[in-house]
């Protein structure tokens, strides 16, 4: 049997931005950054100046629990946008990536250290840890997300969770993508949802110098870190004969995805991003492309001085200096485990009214064997490519499409 389309039908989005998909897809035309300062605490001891907060209202999630908050309201969206709002008996799986949990101080009080013996933590211990009057069951499992909300929806297929860091979203995406194109299911529900934008989360990546003290600039030459950000990006994609069967307009296609990993250093990519050529190169292996067909690509682009040196030096090897490249990342910060996801519903939204978006925060670009498009275009892409590269090596890339490319 060949291959099926896999069409994007769905799509919702929390984010920096107000008004969920629809207010990032505006937002990033407009070039406006929706980064600001923290409203929920204050950043000035760590010497950080700005995040990338989400202030819409969000749906209840899991006690304790922000990112599954922001998982929920997305999902809600794309189902309403999809028309399955009130068929989640129709959905045949729900794929999610998310990251580490939204702990505060006292949780970690009460969760964390009566697990340490002799100055060691006793992972046995915390894995017997499984009262229900606890915060750690509820909160510090990432499965329990998709659970919820395959509860709330109704959903009777399966329920997967990617935690691979950084490229956790754009993971789930590609793996939910392999399950509709495969025939395993017509319908699932994709994407992914975190939130760091608490004191330790960001006191993590305050003590790995990845966080810039001012605004986040990728690809310039001043670039010193990224601005953190939280949020959720989620797709909902079903096969042709599923959308046609239903009557339902479909957004964009997704037609590749590929990923790898560094194996070269926790939280540093390959100098000359080995991992990232070969994401991008089995993305297009996967969808029968080749590099000159890419309109445009949608770069990890966080800002690191080291990050984005070895992302561009993988972009102009595999596909030279005539594509254009941008990042987000200046314009909703760094969603981490959900970055992929966000910008996989930027990418449909973009592709399905003709939109490229611009880097928002880059003014003075490095001198890169690359062209860095610094604003946003109306110019009709049918064919882009976006990257995810997270921590520990991780890196997917997924290539979306105009429904009608190639008729």
């Amino acid at each position: 049997m060949s291959a099926r389309r896999v069409l994007i039908t769905g799509v919702g989005a929390r984010t920096a931005y107000e008004g969920g998909a629809a207010g990032l897809f505006k937002g990033l035309v407009g070039g406006l950054t929706g980064l600001g300062v923290a409203r929920s605490f204050d950043t000035l001891p760590l010497d950080v100046a700005y995040v990338g907060e989400v202030t819409d209202n969000i749906e209840q999630g899991l006690r304790g629990d922000r990112k599954s908050a922001l998982a929920l309201s997305a999902a809600i969206e794309a189902l309403e946008m999809a028309g399955l709002i009130d068929q989640g008996a129709l959905v045949g799986g729900i794929w999610l990536g998310t990251g580490l949990s939204s702990v505060t101080p006292e949780e970690l009080i009460e969760d964390v250290f009566p697990n340490i013996v002799d100055g060691e933590l006793v992972r046995d211990l915390i894995n017997n840890d499984v009262a229900n009057n606890r915060l750690a069951p509820l909160v510090h499992l990432p499965e329990l997300t998709c659970e919820m909300i395959a509860e709330r929806i109704g959903c009777l297929g399966g329920c997967y969770t990617s935690f691979s860091a950084c490229a956790a979203g754009a993971q789930a995406i590609a793996e939910a993508f392999r399950a509709v194109r495969r025939g395993d299911v017509d319908v699932a529900v994709c994407g992914g949802h975190d939130s760091m934008v608490h004191p330790l989360g960001m006191l993590s990546f305050a003590q790995l110098g990845a966080l810039s003290s001012g605004c986040s600039r990728p690809f310039d030459s001043r670039r010193d870190g990224f601005v953190l950000g939280e949020g959720a990006g989620v797709l909902v994609i079903e096969s042709e004969a599923s959308a046609a069967k239903r009557g339902v307009t479909p957004i964009a296609e997704i037609v590749g995805a590929g990923g790898s990993i560094d194996a070269f250093q926790p939280t540093a990519p390959h100098p000359e991003g080995a991992g990232a050529t070969a994401a991008m190169k089995r993305a297009l292996d996967d969808a029968g492309v080749v590099a000159s067909d890419v309109d445009h690509i949608n770069a990890h682009g966080t800002g690191t001085p080291v990050g984005d040196r070895a992302e561009a030096q993988a972009i102009a090897g595999l596909f030279g200096s005539e594509v254009g490249v941008s990042s987000i990342k200046g314009a909703v910060g760094h969603c981490i485990a959900s970055a992929g996801a966000v910008e996989a519903v930027a990418m449909s939204l973009g592709i399905r009214d003709g939109y490229t978006f611009g880097t928002i925060g880059c003014e003075q670009p490095e001198d890169w064997p690359i062209s860095i498009q610094l604003r946003a275009k109306q110019d009709y892409p049918s064919l882009v490519l976006s990257n995810s590269m997270g921590f520990g090596g991780q890196n997917c890339s997924l290539l979306f499409s105009s429904v009608h490319r190639g008729s």
